[in-house]
Protein backbone atom coordinates (compact mmCIF):
# COMPACT_ATOMS: atom_id res chain seq x y z
CA UNK A 1 0.00 0.00 0.00
CA UNK A 2 2.92 2.16 0.93
CA UNK A 3 4.67 2.06 -2.80
CA UNK A 4 1.18 2.28 -4.66
CA UNK A 5 1.74 6.16 -2.90
CA UNK A 6 4.69 6.78 -5.13
CA UNK A 7 3.54 8.17 -8.34
CA UNK A 8 6.52 8.12 -10.87
CA UNK A 9 6.08 12.02 -13.20
CA UNK A 10 7.62 11.03 -16.68
CA UNK A 11 7.17 14.94 -17.87
CA UNK A 12 9.45 17.57 -18.12
CA UNK A 13 8.95 21.16 -17.39
CA UNK A 14 9.44 23.58 -20.21
CA UNK A 15 9.75 27.44 -19.75
CA UNK A 16 6.86 29.71 -19.73
CA UNK A 17 7.22 32.98 -21.25
CA UNK A 18 5.10 35.87 -20.27
CA UNK A 19 5.00 39.94 -21.69
CA UNK A 20 2.55 42.26 -21.93
CA UNK A 21 1.78 45.89 -20.76
CA UNK A 22 -0.32 47.54 -17.33
CA UNK A 23 -2.29 49.94 -17.89
CA UNK A 24 -4.79 52.62 -16.14
CA UNK A 25 -7.98 51.15 -17.15
CA UNK A 26 -9.71 54.74 -17.15
CA UNK A 27 -7.18 57.11 -18.70
CA UNK A 28 -5.13 54.32 -20.85
CA UNK A 29 -2.17 55.46 -19.40
CA UNK A 30 0.63 53.29 -18.46
CA UNK A 31 1.29 52.53 -15.35
CA UNK A 32 5.25 51.78 -14.33
CA UNK A 33 6.45 49.75 -11.23
CA UNK A 34 3.82 47.80 -11.11
CA UNK A 35 4.35 44.26 -9.27
CA UNK A 36 3.72 41.20 -11.47
CA UNK A 37 4.35 37.75 -9.96
CA UNK A 38 3.01 34.51 -10.40
CA UNK A 39 0.25 33.26 -7.51
CA UNK A 40 1.96 31.28 -4.79
CA UNK A 41 5.00 31.98 -5.84
CA UNK A 42 8.10 34.34 -5.75
CA UNK A 43 8.81 34.56 -9.49
CA UNK A 44 7.86 37.69 -10.34
CA UNK A 45 8.85 41.37 -12.05
CA UNK A 46 8.28 45.03 -12.16
CA UNK A 47 6.75 47.15 -15.17
CA UNK A 48 8.97 49.59 -16.48
CA UNK A 49 8.48 53.41 -17.24
CA UNK A 50 6.24 52.50 -20.16
CA UNK A 51 3.96 50.30 -18.58
CA UNK A 52 5.61 46.71 -20.43
CA UNK A 53 6.61 43.83 -18.68
CA UNK A 54 8.30 40.41 -19.29
CA UNK A 55 9.54 37.57 -17.51
CA UNK A 56 10.35 33.67 -18.20
CA UNK A 57 10.45 30.70 -15.81
CA UNK A 58 10.25 27.28 -14.66
CA UNK A 59 8.25 27.50 -11.85
CA UNK A 60 5.00 28.63 -13.58
CA UNK A 61 1.64 28.55 -11.20
CA UNK A 62 -1.35 29.32 -13.31
CA UNK A 63 -1.91 32.46 -12.58
CA UNK A 64 -0.05 36.07 -12.68
CA UNK A 65 -1.36 39.04 -9.83
CA UNK A 66 -0.92 42.61 -10.63
CA UNK A 67 -0.89 45.04 -7.72
CA UNK A 68 -0.07 48.87 -7.84
CA UNK A 69 -0.45 51.23 -4.71
CA UNK A 70 -3.68 53.37 -5.28
CA UNK A 71 -5.20 50.34 -7.72
CA UNK A 72 -6.93 46.94 -7.24
CA UNK A 73 -5.29 44.01 -7.67
CA UNK A 74 -5.92 42.12 -10.91
CA UNK A 75 -5.34 38.34 -11.20
CA UNK A 76 -5.03 36.87 -15.09
CA UNK A 77 -4.54 33.10 -16.00
CA UNK A 78 -1.49 31.95 -17.42
CA UNK A 79 -0.68 28.97 -19.91
CA UNK A 80 1.91 26.63 -18.63
CA UNK A 81 5.07 25.91 -20.51
CA UNK A 82 4.04 28.57 -23.34
CA UNK A 83 4.51 31.91 -24.83
CA UNK A 84 2.18 34.58 -24.58
CA UNK A 85 1.12 37.86 -24.09
CA UNK A 86 -1.11 39.34 -21.25
CA UNK A 87 -2.25 42.91 -21.36
CA UNK A 88 -3.64 43.51 -17.71
CA UNK A 89 -5.49 47.00 -16.70
CA UNK A 90 -5.60 48.20 -13.06
CA UNK A 91 -8.98 49.92 -11.79
CA UNK A 92 -8.25 53.04 -9.58
CA UNK A 93 -8.96 52.16 -5.83
CA UNK A 94 -9.72 54.83 -2.85
CA UNK A 95 -10.41 51.89 -0.51
CA UNK A 96 -8.77 51.88 3.28
CA UNK A 97 -6.69 48.35 3.80
CA UNK A 98 -8.11 46.97 6.66
CA UNK A 99 -5.37 44.93 9.05
CA UNK A 100 -4.92 41.17 8.41
CA UNK A 101 -4.14 38.78 10.87
CA UNK A 102 -2.58 35.73 9.81
CA UNK A 103 -3.10 32.84 12.06
CA UNK A 104 -1.77 29.41 11.07
CA UNK A 105 -4.17 26.83 9.41
CA UNK A 106 -3.38 23.64 12.04
CA UNK A 107 -1.18 21.99 8.91
CA UNK A 108 2.12 20.95 9.52
CA UNK A 109 4.56 23.74 8.09
CA UNK A 110 7.03 21.34 6.57
CA UNK A 111 4.06 19.77 4.57
CA UNK A 112 3.50 23.01 3.39
CA UNK A 113 6.75 23.14 1.94
CA UNK A 114 7.66 19.91 0.43
CA UNK A 115 4.27 19.92 -1.29
CA UNK A 116 5.79 23.02 -3.12
CA UNK A 117 9.16 21.01 -3.45
CA UNK A 118 7.54 18.30 -5.24
CA UNK A 119 5.77 20.32 -7.27
CA UNK A 120 8.96 22.29 -8.35
CA UNK A 121 10.55 18.65 -8.95
CA UNK A 122 9.73 18.81 -12.89
CA UNK A 123 11.65 22.35 -12.75
CA UNK A 124 14.57 21.76 -10.67
CA UNK A 125 15.53 18.56 -12.04
CA UNK A 126 18.39 18.72 -14.25
CA UNK A 127 16.78 16.47 -16.52
CA UNK A 128 14.79 19.16 -17.86
CA UNK A 129 17.31 20.32 -19.67
CA UNK A 130 17.70 19.77 -23.55
CA UNK A 131 21.69 19.11 -22.57
CA UNK A 132 23.87 19.63 -20.22
CA UNK A 133 27.83 19.31 -19.89
CA UNK A 134 30.74 19.29 -16.84
CA UNK A 135 33.72 18.08 -15.69
CA UNK A 136 33.46 15.73 -12.97
CA UNK A 137 36.65 14.84 -10.48
CA UNK A 138 35.81 11.64 -8.06
CA UNK A 139 37.88 10.39 -5.37
CA UNK A 140 37.34 6.89 -3.46
CA UNK A 141 39.30 5.80 -0.85
CA UNK A 142 38.60 2.17 1.32
CA UNK A 143 39.88 1.93 4.85
CA UNK A 144 40.71 -0.76 6.90
CA UNK A 145 38.91 -0.27 10.17
CA UNK A 146 38.56 -1.48 13.63
CA UNK A 147 42.47 -1.93 13.96
CA UNK A 148 43.20 -3.52 17.27
CA UNK A 149 46.86 -3.39 18.95
CA UNK A 150 46.63 -7.26 18.50
CA UNK A 151 45.73 -6.97 15.01
CA UNK A 152 48.99 -4.79 14.30
CA UNK A 153 51.05 -7.08 16.24
CA UNK A 154 50.25 -10.09 14.21
CA UNK A 155 53.73 -11.77 12.81
CA UNK A 156 52.26 -11.82 9.42
CA UNK A 157 52.88 -7.67 9.48
CA UNK A 158 56.22 -7.42 10.59
CA UNK A 159 58.37 -6.48 7.73
CA UNK A 160 56.12 -3.74 7.47
CA UNK A 161 54.85 -2.41 10.58
CA UNK A 162 55.60 1.12 9.53
CA UNK A 163 52.09 1.70 8.09
CA UNK A 164 50.73 1.20 11.50
CA UNK A 165 51.96 4.72 11.92
CA UNK A 166 49.49 5.87 9.84
CA UNK A 167 46.52 4.52 11.65
CA UNK A 168 43.33 7.35 12.10
CA UNK A 169 41.77 6.91 15.81
CA UNK A 170 40.09 10.16 15.55
CA UNK A 171 36.88 8.00 14.44
CA UNK A 172 34.69 5.50 16.35
CA UNK A 173 36.65 3.07 14.81
CA UNK A 174 40.65 3.29 14.24
CA UNK A 175 41.16 2.86 10.71
CA UNK A 176 44.02 2.30 8.03
CA UNK A 177 44.24 4.19 4.95
CA UNK A 178 44.75 1.34 2.22
CA UNK A 179 43.49 2.25 -1.32
CA UNK A 180 42.79 5.22 -3.07
CA UNK A 181 41.88 6.74 -6.72
CA UNK A 182 41.04 10.08 -8.57
CA UNK A 183 39.26 10.23 -11.68
CA UNK A 184 38.89 12.93 -13.99
CA UNK A 185 36.59 13.40 -16.66
CA UNK A 186 33.80 14.75 -18.59
CA UNK A 187 29.90 14.21 -18.73
CA UNK A 188 27.78 15.08 -20.94
CA UNK A 189 24.06 14.58 -21.76
CA UNK A 190 21.38 15.61 -23.98
CA UNK A 191 17.63 14.97 -23.63
CA UNK A 192 16.48 13.78 -27.05
CA UNK A 193 16.99 10.98 -27.74
CA UNK A 194 17.95 10.65 -24.43
CA UNK A 195 21.66 9.53 -24.00
CA UNK A 196 24.76 10.09 -21.66
CA UNK A 197 28.37 9.99 -22.28
CA UNK A 198 31.65 10.33 -19.81
CA UNK A 199 34.99 10.42 -21.10
CA UNK A 200 38.04 9.81 -18.24
CA UNK A 201 40.48 11.95 -19.16
CA UNK A 202 42.86 11.23 -16.18
CA UNK A 203 43.46 8.24 -13.90
CA UNK A 204 45.13 7.40 -10.63
CA UNK A 205 45.20 4.47 -8.54
CA UNK A 206 47.04 3.81 -5.20
CA UNK A 207 46.43 1.06 -2.36
CA UNK A 208 46.57 -2.66 -1.50
CA UNK A 209 44.10 -3.93 -4.53
CA UNK A 210 42.21 -7.35 -3.41
CA UNK A 211 38.87 -8.84 -4.62
CA UNK A 212 36.88 -7.26 -1.22
CA UNK A 213 38.04 -3.88 -2.47
CA UNK A 214 37.22 -4.27 -5.99
CA UNK A 215 33.91 -5.74 -5.64
CA UNK A 216 32.77 -2.58 -3.45
CA UNK A 217 34.25 -0.61 -6.16
CA UNK A 218 31.56 -0.06 -8.50
CA UNK A 219 29.09 0.28 -5.49
CA UNK A 220 31.27 3.50 -4.52
CA UNK A 221 29.81 5.45 -7.08
CA UNK A 222 26.36 5.62 -6.14
CA UNK A 223 24.36 8.28 -9.01
CA UNK A 224 22.27 9.99 -6.41
CA UNK A 225 19.49 11.75 -7.96
CA UNK A 226 17.13 12.68 -5.17
CA UNK A 227 14.24 14.51 -7.16
CA UNK A 228 13.93 10.56 -8.73
CA UNK A 229 10.63 9.30 -6.61
CA UNK A 230 12.93 5.66 -6.20
CA UNK A 231 17.09 5.84 -5.16
CA UNK A 232 18.85 2.73 -5.83
CA UNK A 233 21.31 2.10 -3.00
CA UNK A 234 23.56 -1.02 -2.86
CA UNK A 235 21.17 -2.74 -5.06
CA UNK A 236 17.87 -1.71 -3.06
CA UNK A 237 14.95 1.23 -4.04
CA UNK A 238 15.26 3.93 -1.26
CA UNK A 239 11.84 6.10 -1.05
CA UNK A 240 13.44 10.09 -1.73
CA UNK A 241 12.68 12.17 0.81
CA UNK A 242 10.83 14.40 -2.09
CA UNK A 243 9.00 11.53 -3.65
CA UNK A 244 5.83 12.68 -4.95
CA UNK A 245 4.51 9.72 -2.47
CA UNK A 246 6.72 11.29 0.80
CA UNK A 247 4.36 11.59 3.48
CA UNK A 248 3.53 7.77 3.79
CA UNK A 249 6.80 6.98 4.35
CA UNK A 250 7.71 10.48 6.49
CA UNK A 251 7.72 12.23 9.27
CA UNK A 252 8.72 15.65 8.63
CA UNK A 253 9.68 18.56 10.62
CA UNK A 254 10.62 22.49 10.28
CA UNK A 255 13.38 23.44 12.39
CA UNK A 256 15.01 25.99 10.88
CA UNK A 257 15.13 28.66 8.57
CA UNK A 258 18.75 30.70 7.39
CA UNK A 259 21.03 31.63 4.52
CA UNK A 260 22.96 28.78 2.84
CA UNK A 261 25.55 30.93 1.33
CA UNK A 262 23.42 33.33 -0.58
CA UNK A 263 20.11 31.58 -0.82
CA UNK A 264 17.44 31.93 2.19
CA UNK A 265 16.47 28.37 2.68
CA UNK A 266 14.50 26.17 5.25
CA UNK A 267 15.53 23.70 6.68
CA UNK A 268 13.54 20.16 6.74
CA UNK A 269 14.34 17.23 9.07
CA UNK A 270 13.31 13.45 7.96
CA UNK A 271 12.87 10.50 9.25
CA UNK A 272 10.94 7.08 8.45
CA UNK A 273 7.67 6.35 9.98
CA UNK A 274 8.35 2.68 10.13
CA UNK A 275 11.82 2.10 11.47
CA UNK A 276 12.78 -1.09 9.02
CA UNK A 277 11.17 0.80 5.62
CA UNK A 278 13.63 1.50 3.29
CA UNK A 279 13.62 5.03 3.56
CA UNK A 280 16.69 7.61 5.43
CA UNK A 281 16.86 9.71 7.83
CA UNK A 282 18.82 12.93 7.71
CA UNK A 283 18.11 16.80 7.04
CA UNK A 284 17.49 19.04 4.06
CA UNK A 285 17.77 22.90 2.97
CA UNK A 286 15.07 24.10 0.71
CA UNK A 287 15.43 27.34 -1.18
CA UNK A 288 12.58 29.63 -0.36
CA UNK A 289 11.96 30.79 -3.88
CA UNK A 290 12.39 28.04 -6.39
CA UNK A 291 11.69 25.37 -3.29
CA UNK A 292 14.77 23.05 -5.29
CA UNK A 293 17.11 21.08 -2.51
CA UNK A 294 20.20 23.38 -1.81
CA UNK A 295 22.17 21.01 1.06
CA UNK A 296 21.15 17.29 1.75
CA UNK A 297 22.42 14.87 4.42
CA UNK A 298 20.89 11.57 4.90
CA UNK A 299 21.51 8.16 5.99
CA UNK A 300 20.24 5.03 6.83
CA UNK A 301 18.46 4.00 10.21
CA UNK A 302 19.79 0.88 12.27
CA UNK A 303 17.35 -1.63 11.67
CA UNK A 304 17.57 -1.00 7.80
CA UNK A 305 19.04 -3.95 6.03
CA UNK A 306 21.64 -3.77 3.44
CA UNK A 307 23.49 -7.29 3.63
CA UNK A 308 27.37 -6.13 4.62
CA UNK A 309 26.39 -2.23 4.85
CA UNK A 310 26.26 -1.68 8.38
CA UNK A 311 25.97 2.60 7.75
CA UNK A 312 25.67 5.01 5.17
CA UNK A 313 25.60 8.76 5.04
CA UNK A 314 25.45 10.81 1.72
CA UNK A 315 25.79 14.55 1.74
CA UNK A 316 25.02 16.68 -1.57
CA UNK A 317 25.18 20.25 -2.53
CA UNK A 318 23.24 21.90 -5.01
CA UNK A 319 23.74 25.14 -6.88
CA UNK A 320 22.29 27.62 -9.22
CA UNK A 321 24.76 27.59 -11.99
CA UNK A 322 22.79 29.31 -14.81
CA UNK A 323 19.11 31.31 -13.58
CA UNK A 324 16.91 28.46 -12.87
CA UNK A 325 19.41 25.70 -13.44
CA UNK A 326 20.34 23.69 -10.44
CA UNK A 327 22.94 21.15 -10.43
CA UNK A 328 24.55 19.14 -8.12
CA UNK A 329 27.98 20.27 -7.69
CA UNK A 330 29.28 18.24 -4.59
CA UNK A 331 28.83 14.56 -3.41
CA UNK A 332 30.32 12.67 -0.70
CA UNK A 333 29.23 9.09 -0.09
CA UNK A 334 30.90 7.10 3.48
CA UNK A 335 29.69 3.59 3.85
CA UNK A 336 30.76 1.14 6.38
CA UNK A 337 30.85 -2.22 5.07
CA UNK A 338 31.69 -5.52 7.35
CA UNK A 339 31.05 -9.14 6.61
CA UNK A 340 29.79 -9.59 10.25
CA UNK A 341 27.25 -7.43 11.47
CA UNK A 342 28.33 -5.11 14.37
CA UNK A 343 26.04 -5.93 17.32
CA UNK A 344 27.06 -2.65 19.36
CA UNK A 345 27.96 -5.16 21.81
CA UNK A 346 31.63 -5.25 23.79
CA UNK A 347 33.99 -7.60 21.59
CA UNK A 348 37.09 -8.55 22.64
CA UNK A 349 38.21 -9.49 18.95
CA UNK A 350 35.91 -6.65 16.64
CA UNK A 351 35.68 -7.65 12.76
CA UNK A 352 37.80 -5.62 10.24
CA UNK A 353 35.84 -4.07 8.40
CA UNK A 354 36.27 -1.44 5.16
CA UNK A 355 35.02 2.08 5.40
CA UNK A 356 34.43 3.76 1.83
CA UNK A 357 34.74 6.98 0.73
CA UNK A 358 33.62 8.97 -1.84
CA UNK A 359 33.95 12.63 -3.19
CA UNK A 360 32.66 13.73 -5.92
CA UNK A 361 32.89 17.44 -7.35
CA UNK A 362 31.55 18.81 -10.49
CA UNK A 363 32.25 22.78 -12.45
CA UNK A 364 32.48 23.99 -15.42
CA UNK A 365 28.76 23.25 -16.29
CA UNK A 366 27.44 24.16 -20.05
CA UNK A 367 23.78 24.22 -20.37
CA UNK A 368 21.28 23.37 -23.08
CA UNK A 369 24.12 23.24 -25.68
CA UNK A 370 23.54 20.05 -27.49
CA UNK A 371 26.77 18.53 -29.00
CA UNK A 372 27.13 16.19 -32.63
CA UNK A 373 25.68 12.89 -32.42
CA UNK A 374 29.44 11.56 -33.11
CA UNK A 375 30.02 12.46 -29.17
CA UNK A 376 27.19 10.16 -28.23
CA UNK A 377 28.26 7.15 -30.53
CA UNK A 378 28.95 4.32 -29.75
CA UNK A 379 27.22 1.28 -27.10
CA UNK A 380 29.64 2.29 -23.75
CA UNK A 381 28.29 4.92 -21.54
CA UNK A 382 31.94 5.24 -20.26
CA UNK A 383 34.78 5.35 -22.54
CA UNK A 384 38.65 5.63 -21.40
CA UNK A 385 40.08 8.75 -23.50
CA UNK A 386 42.74 9.32 -21.18
CA UNK A 387 45.17 12.08 -21.17
CA UNK A 388 48.99 10.98 -21.29
CA UNK A 389 49.79 14.07 -18.89
CA UNK A 390 47.37 12.43 -16.68
CA UNK A 391 50.63 10.18 -15.91
CA UNK A 392 52.48 12.65 -14.07
CA UNK A 393 51.95 14.79 -10.76
CA UNK A 394 51.51 17.85 -12.32
CA UNK A 395 48.29 17.36 -13.79
CA UNK A 396 46.80 16.18 -10.70
CA UNK A 397 48.40 18.95 -9.20
CA UNK A 398 46.88 21.59 -10.93
CA UNK A 399 43.47 20.07 -12.24
CA UNK A 400 42.20 18.60 -8.97
CA UNK A 401 39.36 20.15 -7.66
CA UNK A 402 40.85 20.49 -4.66
CA UNK A 403 43.92 19.32 -2.88
CA UNK A 404 44.68 16.28 -1.17
CA UNK A 405 45.13 16.16 2.85
CA UNK A 406 48.20 15.23 4.28
CA UNK A 407 46.67 12.03 5.55
CA UNK A 408 45.63 11.26 1.77
CA UNK A 409 48.92 11.58 0.66
CA UNK A 410 50.05 9.08 2.85
CA UNK A 411 48.38 6.58 1.21
CA UNK A 412 50.44 6.97 -1.84
CA UNK A 413 54.05 7.50 -0.10
CA UNK A 414 53.33 4.60 2.05
CA UNK A 415 52.53 2.13 -0.71
CA UNK A 416 55.18 3.72 -2.92
CA UNK A 417 57.72 2.48 0.25
CA UNK A 418 55.74 -1.07 0.48
CA UNK A 419 56.49 -1.71 -3.02
CA UNK A 420 60.29 -2.07 -2.26
CA UNK A 421 59.51 -4.51 0.18
CA UNK A 422 60.05 -8.14 -1.36
CA UNK A 423 58.19 -10.08 0.99
CA UNK A 424 55.29 -7.44 0.52
CA UNK A 425 55.36 -8.62 -3.02
CA UNK A 426 55.05 -12.26 -2.13
CA UNK A 427 52.41 -11.98 -0.10
CA UNK A 428 50.78 -9.93 -2.68
CA UNK A 429 51.22 -12.79 -5.46
CA UNK A 430 49.80 -15.60 -3.12
CA UNK A 431 46.87 -13.74 -2.15
CA UNK A 432 46.03 -13.29 -6.08
CA UNK A 433 46.90 -16.76 -7.00
CA UNK A 434 44.65 -18.17 -3.66
CA UNK A 435 41.71 -15.76 -5.19
CA UNK A 436 42.23 -15.90 -8.64
CA UNK A 437 43.60 -19.50 -9.12
CA UNK A 438 46.57 -17.68 -11.26
CA UNK A 439 50.03 -17.11 -10.34
CA UNK A 440 51.67 -13.81 -12.07
CA UNK A 441 55.18 -13.77 -13.24
CA UNK A 442 54.91 -10.66 -15.56
CA UNK A 443 52.81 -10.16 -18.43
CA UNK A 444 52.27 -13.92 -18.34
CA UNK A 445 50.19 -15.83 -15.62
CA UNK A 446 50.09 -19.53 -14.86
CA UNK A 447 46.86 -21.58 -13.91
CA UNK A 448 44.59 -21.98 -12.56
CA UNK A 449 46.17 -23.90 -10.18
CA UNK A 450 43.10 -26.23 -9.19
CA UNK A 451 42.74 -27.82 -12.47
CA UNK A 452 46.47 -29.07 -12.22
CA UNK A 453 45.38 -32.22 -11.21
CA UNK A 454 42.10 -34.05 -11.85
CA UNK A 455 40.93 -37.81 -12.08
CA UNK A 456 38.25 -39.35 -14.37
CA UNK A 457 37.57 -42.93 -15.63
CA UNK A 458 38.32 -41.98 -19.35
CA UNK A 459 41.87 -39.96 -19.08
CA UNK A 460 42.45 -41.20 -16.16
CA UNK A 461 44.84 -39.28 -13.79
CA UNK A 462 44.91 -35.88 -15.93
CA UNK A 463 47.80 -33.32 -15.63
CA UNK A 464 47.31 -30.04 -17.25
CA UNK A 465 49.59 -26.48 -17.54
CA UNK A 466 47.84 -23.79 -18.59
CA UNK A 467 48.40 -19.95 -18.93
CA UNK A 468 47.20 -16.45 -19.64
CA UNK A 469 48.46 -12.87 -20.79
CA UNK A 470 47.97 -10.51 -18.21
CA UNK A 471 47.22 -6.76 -18.63
CA UNK A 472 50.73 -6.35 -18.15
CA UNK A 473 50.74 -7.78 -22.05
CA UNK A 474 47.26 -5.70 -22.74
CA UNK A 475 44.04 -4.60 -21.28
CA UNK A 476 42.27 -4.77 -24.73
CA UNK A 477 43.58 -8.44 -25.76
CA UNK A 478 43.88 -11.38 -23.47
CA UNK A 479 45.19 -14.72 -25.08
CA UNK A 480 45.33 -17.95 -23.32
CA UNK A 481 46.14 -21.73 -23.86
CA UNK A 482 46.55 -25.02 -21.73
CA UNK A 483 47.89 -28.36 -22.38
CA UNK A 484 46.86 -31.50 -20.90
CA UNK A 485 48.23 -35.46 -20.58
CA UNK A 486 45.73 -38.40 -19.69
CA UNK A 487 47.98 -41.58 -18.04
CA UNK A 488 45.03 -43.88 -19.22
CA UNK A 489 44.70 -43.03 -22.53
CA UNK A 490 47.95 -41.44 -23.10
CA UNK A 491 46.48 -38.71 -24.87
CA UNK A 492 47.81 -35.10 -24.91
CA UNK A 493 45.31 -32.12 -25.31
CA UNK A 494 45.89 -28.54 -26.05
CA UNK A 495 43.66 -25.69 -26.35
CA UNK A 496 44.38 -22.10 -27.50
CA UNK A 497 41.86 -19.08 -27.64
CA UNK A 498 41.68 -15.20 -27.02
CA UNK A 499 39.29 -12.47 -26.22
CA UNK A 500 39.05 -8.61 -26.91
CA UNK A 501 37.94 -5.97 -23.94
CA UNK A 502 35.99 -2.61 -25.29
CA UNK A 503 37.62 0.22 -23.29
Amino acid sequence: LGCALVLCSATMAQSTKVSGRVTDAKTGEPLPYVNIAFLDSRIGTTSDIDGRYAFDTYYATDSIRASFVGYLPRTAHVKKDRTQVIDITLEPSSTVLAVVEIRPSGENPAHAILRRVVQHKPANNREKLSAFEYEAYNKVEFDLNNITEEFTQKKLFKPFAFIFDNIDSTDAKPYLRIFMTETLSEVYYRQKPRSRKEYIRGTKVSGVENESVSQFMGDMYQNVNIYDNFLIIFGRNFVSPIADGGKGFYDYYLTDSAFVGKYWCYKLEFKPKRPQELAFQGEMWINDTTYAVRRIEAGIPDKANLNFVQAFLVRQEYDQVQKEVWMLVRDELVVDLNVIKDTGKPNKNPVQGLYGRRTATYRDFVINEPKDDALYAGAEEVVMAVDPLSLGADFWDTRRHEQLSKKENTIYHMVDTMKTIPRFRTYIDIVNTVVTGYYPMDQIELGPYFTTYSFNPVEGSRFRAGARTSSLFSRRLEFEGYGAYGTKDGAFKYGLGGRGFIT
